[in-house]
């Protein structure tokens, strides 16, 4: 009896994921889907939509295949991913660079942000961590640190590897006062590559490439870039809370089609894309890596990045980041 239940139960449960992608020849998609990725491999956005992408697979057998496309704060993928031709559906995963910072940073761009693609839906919120290598960097608290960049005739190097590090980075420079330049690279692990090798004085890291570090005592945290700690590291104090009230710098992470997308399609992946990550184990994989889970509508996303198309363009030329 208890066996003939459960058969039941997961009957039932598989009719609902049939009704809801549209019955038994929607639960596939006539076409591969093709993700670009607008960072390199091991970062935050990159992890994330691999995990997403295996639920995909397991759940409803629809192909999705992934490439890292880094570079030009994320221009070179969401351009790539318009030139593809309609043998696929072809997804862009970024964030606030290519959908809201980079119309204030580049003169032009070879894409438009809302008409050319479809938005799906947010995936995280990424914070950032100010982190130092022990070796190379002596203070234990962001306090000491400070003090010893101010007292230093030296000028300090920071490492950015997206838009959204750079600004975390900037703004720091600024609400200190001290002197730092900036070292951007194609790549967060890059990026971390060098801190572990002592190229540089510190880096607002995503939190995916920073947490296994942290937690292998190779690097410290002197803060984390929001306005409140992250659960997943309760003892690394906020920017904010250590005397500059107001720091408060995080990046979105979402998921975008190409508007040439049938309507119909970007709904189902929409849906399968949130039914990864809105549910227990998925916002279990968000929060162990130190990231907030996002989940949201098209409507939800389309409002951010015109938001933060307005408040980061902002930062971008008080920080004079435009390029020349």
């Amino acid at each position: 009896m208890e066996q003939t239940r459960r058969a039941f139960i997961q009957l039932a449960g598989a009719g609902a994921l049939l009704a809801a992608c549209g019955g038994t020849r929607a639960q596939t998609l006539d076409k591969t889907v093709h993700v670009t990725v607008a960072y390199g491999a091991g970062g935050a956005t990159d992890t994330i939509i691999r995990y997403v992408a295996d639920k995909i697979r397991e759940k409803v057998g629809s192909p999705v295949i992934i490439e890292n496309r880094p570079g030009a704060d994320g221009n070179i993928a969401a351009e790539y991913v318009l030139r593809q031709s309609g043998d696929g559906y072809n997804l862009l995963v970024s964030g606030p660079s290519t959908h809201a910072a980079n119309a204030s940073i580049y003169k032009s761009l070879a894409y438009d942000p809302e008409r050319d693609f479809t938005p799906l839906t947010t995936l995280a919120t990424a914070p950032y961590f100010l982190v130092v290598n022990p070796q190379r960097v002596k203070a234990e608290t962001l306090q000491a640190f400070i003090t010893d960049a101010r007292a230093s005739k030296a000028s300090l190097s920071f490492a950015s590897a997206n838009v959204g590090g750079r600004i975390a980075g900037e703004r720091f420079r600024a609400m200190t006062g001290i002197n730092a330049v900036n070292i951007p690279y194609r790549a967060s692990t890059q990026a971390m590559t060098d801190l572990l090798g002592g190229q540089y004085d510190f880096y607002f890291c995503d939190a995916v490439t920073a947490t296994p570090q942290m937690r292998a005592g190779k690097i410290r945290a002197l803060a984390v870039s929001t306005a409140t700690r992250v659960p997943a590291f309760p003892d690394v104090p906020t920017v904010s809370e250590l005397g500059y009230p107001g720091f408060d710098v995080s990046s979105w992470i979402a998921i975008w089609a190409a508007a040439s997308t049938p309507p119909a399609v970007s709904q189902r992946l929409a849906a399968w894309i949130n039914g990864a990550l809105d549910n227990p184990e998925g916002r279990r994989f968000l929060t162990d890596r130190a990231l907030l889970p996002q989940p949201g509508s098209p409507e939800d996303l389309r409002a951010i990045q015109r938001r933060d198309t307005v408040e980061w363009g902002k930062v971008i030329v008080a920080a004079g980041m435009q390029q020349r």
